[in-house]
């Protein structure tokens, strides 16, 4: 997400119910100059979205970098390997490979 202009503190990203990422932009100082100025600044600088998580992530994973006014938050997936039922065979069994 291009968040040009602003300050990397003006930035959260946070957690909700480990369902959902919420990302928004606090205005830490509406500067100088006259109030719609000011309410101008706030207008434009205001962001709030709410992202719905896949069922299977990583919380501990996630990561968010801010460089040269791009954010990118990178959500790892857990991968479960299959389990197969061996009982009552004769040959050795290895679980399957997990899907990509």
């Amino acid at each position: 997400m291009n968040f040009e202009g602003l300050k990397k503190e003006e930035i959260r990203v946070e957690l909700e119910d480990s369902k959902y990422m919420v990302i928004r932009t606090e205005l830490c100082d509406a500067g100088t100059g006259t109030e719609e100025e000011a309410a101008e600044r706030i207008r434009r600088r205001s962001f709030n979205r709410k992202f719905r998580l896949p069922v299977r992530v990583d919380m501990d994973g996630i990561t968010a970098r801010y460089e040269d006014g791009v954010l990118t938050v990178t959500v790892p997936r857990l991968f479960r390997q299959p389990q197969i039922d061996c009982t009552g065979l004769h040959q050795t069994c290895k679980p399957l490979a997990p899907a990509a």
